[in-house]
């Protein structure tokens, strides 16, 4: 609801809280249902970062002043790319991680590995906003 409520209002600083809490609100669920591995977290994710590039580009395209033809669905596609990669890199992280199921460090050498990837894709990704 919060992220109806700020693309309809134009307001960009939102769209982060907005998915702050879309991403609280699937860990808690996780805490609460105790799940050792939840495979349809690879989704969540890539459906997040979709969703907040989306919402950022509806947003810019309020204020854009003139694209090129095919412009937009340009950008949609290359979204389309980037969560279908991000679903794929977390795909392969969490069977990584069912197969290690052993704890110690190289569960941790995944997960760092996951998290900079994924901070990888958030600034390839803003990159690509700024200069498109």
């Amino acid at each position: 609801m919060l992220l109806v409520v700020t693309l309809v209002a134009g307001r960009p600083e939102g769209v982060a809280v907005a998915l702050l809490l879309l991403g609280a609100a699937y860990a808690t669920t996780l805490v609460v249902d105790d799940l050792p591995l939840d495979g349809r977290s690879a989704i969540v994710g890539a459906a997040l970062l979709a969703i907040g590039e989306l919402a950022h580009l509806s947003l810019g395209a309020r204020s854009a002043v003139t694209q090129e033809a095919g412009a937009a669905a340009h950008r949609v596609a290359w979204i389309a790319v980037l969560a279908l990669g991000a679903m794929a890199l977390c795909g392969v992280v969490l069977a990584v991680a069912d197969l290690l199921q052993t704890g110690g460090i190289a569960i941790e050498v995944v997960g760092v590995a996951a998290a900079l990837a994924a901070v990888g894709l958030l600034v390839l990704a803003a990159r690509q906003n700024h200069a498109g």
